[in-house]
């Protein structure tokens, strides 16, 4: 990929496109710029940082309307700043000699 399409590609990121759109509005295929990316570390961390400055700019937006009044744009703000629990149940180890698939189960059926 050249320089001017690499900058090209970016831009289109950067602008809210996912990685697939890009390369279909340049005329290049999901697999060609898998590989483009695969193939060059430093273009692989400036796609990410173009992919996270798309994502700010939507969690700006939000939050601006957030602030602005909007209740529906806080509860989404805040659910989204809210740390992520674990989708696994907490294991406890009460020295019974179970095994630890036991213990899942155990606490799943109570």
């Amino acid at each position: 990929m050249k320089d001017v399409q690499k900058y090209e590609f970016l831009e289109h990121m950067r602008n809210g496109m996912r990685r697939g759109a890009a390369a279909e509005v340049m005329g290049l295929t999901r697999r060609q710029v898998m590989e483009f990316i695969e193939g060059d570390e430093e273009f692989e961390k400036d796609v990410l940082d173009a992919e996270a400055q798309a994502t700010e700019h939507v969690e700006e937006a939000l939050y601006q309307s957030a602030v602005t009044g909007s209740v529906a744009a806080a509860k989404l703000w805040l659910e989204l700043r809210k740390p992520k629990a674990s989708l696994l149940p907490m294991v406890i180890d009460d020295e019974s000699g179970g095994s630890e698939l036991d213990d899942i189960l155990r606490l799943t059926t109570e």
